[in-house]
């Protein structure tokens, strides 16, 4: 049995038998500007950084089409999970989580009840009478780091 000493480290022997163990491997060749932190985490647990195949295939960006396709033809772990972008815009996440509050109300009470405005404005106005007392926090679909929230 002959292997590369790359994917794989002596773990030990016996008479006549010699034990292998796969070394996990990480592909850095869609890094980002987070390839300097990731290059030390795999040194420091003593993985193996690769560019070509690997067990873990690191994304600095959202997965596209064609990385999904790439992916699905592979056994290996990855960092991001297809689709996630959509759930970082405001009103797009606002309206699944709002659709999942109707579907499951019990398993998705933990989450405040969002309105999407203009679309439900009459909505949040109905539910601001009911509840005086309430503050509500305003959110732009357009803002990032906290501009332009507002309390009301």
């Amino acid at each position: 049995m002959s292997a590369s000493p790359s994917k794989r480290k002596k773990r030990g022997k016996r008479p006549g038998k010699e034990y292998l163990k796969q070394v996990f491997s990480v592909n850095t060749s869609y890094c980002r500007s987070e390839i300097e932190l990731i290059q030390f985490v795999i040194h420091k647990c003593g993985f193996l950084e690769t560019t070509v195949g690997g067990s873990l295939y690191w994304f600095g960006l959202s997965l596209q089409d064609k990385d999904i396709r790439i992916l699905s033809k592979k056994k290996c772990y990855y960092n991001r999970y297809a689709g996630l972008e959509y759930m970082c815009r405001k009103k797009v996440f606002c309206a699944i989580n709002n659709r999942m509050r109707r579907t499951f109300p019990k398993l998705f009470n933990f989450s405040p009840i969002s309105f999407l405005i203009p679309e439900e404005g009459v909505a949040l106005e109905s539910y601001m009478e009911q509840h005086p007392k309430f503050f509500f926090i305003g959110k732009p679909s357009r803002g990032k780091g906290g501009e332009g929230i507002i309390l009301i």
